[in-house]
């Protein structure tokens, strides 16, 4: 087993060590050594109405640059599949042929970072803020923190957050109203969508039927979809001590609460349908179907929702009610119903796109320039009124004219209260390895929370913690030398 750990500890020093030496970086090449315009590449993933908007943005970025600056640039943009983009950087990292700008997964920056494929940004010289603190102040914490990373003892930026999404409760108008009259007797407001978790359990018992299959919820049960659970009830999955270094944090009783809350819907309260087993009907269809009267998904259904008629409405992730809450210590105990301190017991989670400079990219202050556009006010508003997008910039929230997309100023209030996965190396295998079998064996019945969260937390510290922290500590002795 130690020797397991050990090459599992220098698989991962090699990989972060190709971040110091940078797989292909060159030096940067002043325009007048190659020609006397500046060309960068950009690959995207997005979707056909963002891409008409995306190319916009970059003719005016372009023709604004080249009536105002030196030397006269020119932008090449290529689509590439969402899905692949990780794997085609790298592809093309070894081929010596990356592109100078790239919209890559939020929850693939580690990776991205210990590759060495994509370059620090705050230690370019038209940085715009003092630090990278300051800067964050401008944007949504959560999705700015995905670009965040703490490698080999430093902290930096490597990239701004593009396009950001979370979830949010979808209910279904129609069944809340066919209920109306048991749910007002269970003094529930068929009107309205349910406030905390006590709430949400009362409106699924009532919604549910299960000679008809019919339930009040339906849920994703993998790691993404649980940490709005977990952000809510404060609790972590890792945490760094006080010399940076990493320490399992999951076996806490504000993660068996969060669990606990989540698979009791199923496992005690009678109200979830199934929809988190191998090939169950999926939440989102099982919603579109109405089978599922409340399910928690993100805006990228809207679309959908919408064109099949169906009448839903969209609110808040319900919070830990307010007793719960008080006991745990996530609240002070003073706090009431109306108080602002209740606002943050209603988390969210954080996936999205960011905006990366490559190693290899010869002009990165000019493409740090475009990012810094494409972040802006003018243009985030543009994604937000034209498309339906959460404006990543906190100022570009303000006033908007979400007409065509009332759906969106309920993402708007989510987004700046949720909080992403850990950015550490490794952490692509905490959800599919680690985390999401034990809480399927939950549900199952085949194990108690506390076990399960136990295993969890001895599973991350072998395969995870312990391996980065080995190499957290050889990077530090090696950079002493």
């Amino acid at each position: 087993m130690r020797e397991r750990n050990r090459l599992i500890s220098w698989g991962l020093r090699l990989a972060c060590a190709l971040f110091t030496l940078g797989l292909v970086v060159a030096p940067p090449v002043q325009a007048s050594e190659r020609s006397q315009t500046v060309r960068l590449t950009i690959w995207q993933g997005f979707k056909f109405s963002e891409v008409t908007l995306l190319r916009e943005n970059i003719r005016e970025f372009v023709t604004k640059w080249n009536a105002e600056r030196t030397p006269k640039i020119e932008i090449v943009e290529s689509q590439v599949p969402f899905m692949d983009m990780v794997r085609k950087i790298r592809t093309a990292a070894l081929a010596r042929q990356m592109p100078d700008i790239a919209f890559v997964d939020a929850n693939a920056m580690v990776q991205l970072v210990c590759g060495g494929v994509i370059r620090p940004i705050d230690q370019l010289k038209n940085f715009p803020a003092p630090t990278i603190d300051d800067l964050r102040k401008n944007y949504v914490a959560g999705a700015f923190d995905t670009n965040v990373v703490y490698l080999r003892g430093e902290r930096h930026l490597y990239g701004l957050p593009a396009q950001t999404t979370t979830l949010a409760l979808f209910y279904n108008k129609r069944m809340f109203r066919a209920k109306a009259r048991e749910l007002e007797a269970a003094g529930l407001d068929p009107n309205r969508a349910p406030r905390d978790w006590d709430e949400f359990i009362g409106y699924g018992k009532v919604l549910t039927e299960p000679a008809k299959n019919i339930y009040g919820f339906g849920m994703n049960g993998s790691l993404w979809f649980t940490m709005p659970f977990l952000n809510q009830y404060g609790a972590e999955i890792v945490s760094r001590n006080s010399d940076g270094m990493l320490v399992p944090a999951i076996n806490s009783e504000r993660a068996i609460a969060a669990l606990d809350r989540k698979a009791n819907f199923y496992l005690r309260d009678g109200i979830e349908g199934g929809a988190w087993r191998d090939g169950a009907l999926d939440p989102d269809q099982g919603f579109l179907n109405e089978r599922y009267a409340m399910v928690l998904t993100g805006p990228w259904m809207i679309e959908n929702f919408r064109s099949s008629g169906l009448d839903f409405g969209v609110a808040l992730i319900p919070r830990v009610p307010l007793a719960e809450a008080k006991a745990l210590g996530l609240v002070p105990q003073d706090t009431t119903e109306e108080s602002s301190a209740t606002l943050t017991l209603s988390a969210g989670n954080i996936g999205g796109q960011n905006a990366v400079i490559s190693s290899t990219c010869q002009y990165p202050e000019v493409a740090l320039e475009f990012l810094l556009y494409f972040t802006s006010e003018p243009v985030q508003r543009q994604w937000a009124e034209r498309l339906g997008q959460i404006p990543v910039l906190l100022a570009a929230q303000q006033n908007l004219d979400l007409s065509q997309f009332p759906e969106v100023p309920i993402f708007i209030e989510q987004i700046n209260l949720a909080k992403p996965l850990p950015a550490i190396p490794l952490a692509n295998i905490i959800e599919p390895e680690i985390f999401n079998p034990e809480f399927n064996l939950i549900l199952q019945r085949k194990t108690t929370t506390r076990d399960a969260v136990a295993r969890i937390e001895r599973e991350l510290k072998r395969r995870v913690v312990d391996p980065v922290n080995e190499a957290e500590t050889l990077a530090r002795e090696e950079r002493k030398k």
